[in-house]
């Protein structure tokens, strides 16, 4: 079996208005790339379970960027309690080198899932710490 060693990694953009956006990104050329998907100049890395990086806007909140609400929802339920603003994207994150790799489908997967199924209890609570500047969200959170 011959490996074909790819310069393109299988990532997910997470914007605050979409689904999940399958994206690809240039392993040759991935701070450009990752800038451009994520749509800032400077980005920040939050490592989540199952060895997923979320790559989001480093000043996010300082420049006037929208709260992403699926974001916050995946780091919640992937163990890092953030709130995030304007587009992530997602990428694997090699546990040994730290270096980003392409997502598995078990890491696909575990994003939509988290996207598409309403937080448990536990989350919403978490959720609510972290959002409570936004009082209506977090009712309407709650209520659903």
């Amino acid at each position: 079996m011959t490996i074909t060693h790819t310069t393109q990694l299988r990532a997910l953009r997470i914007g605050f208005l979409k689904e999940l956006e399958p994206t690809l990104i240039d392993a040759a050329r991935i701070v450009e790339a990752l800038d451009e998907s994520v749509g800032c100049n400077n980005f920040d890395v939050v490592g989540l379970e199952e060895d997923i990086d979320l790559f989001v806007d480093d000043d996010g909140a300082l420049n006037g960027s929208r709260l992403n609400l699926r974001a916050t929802i995946i780091a919640h339920l992937l163990g890092k309690p953030a709130v995030l603003f304007g587009n992530a994207v997602a990428l694997g994150c090699d546990p040994i080198t730290g270096e980003s790799i392409s997502l598995t489908d078990a890491q696909v997967h575990r994003l939509t899932v988290g996207i598409a199924t309403r937080p448990a209890p536990i989350i919403i609570d978490r959720l609510a710490v972290g959002l409570s500047a936004f009082p209506g969200l977090v009712a309407m959170l709650r209520r659903h």
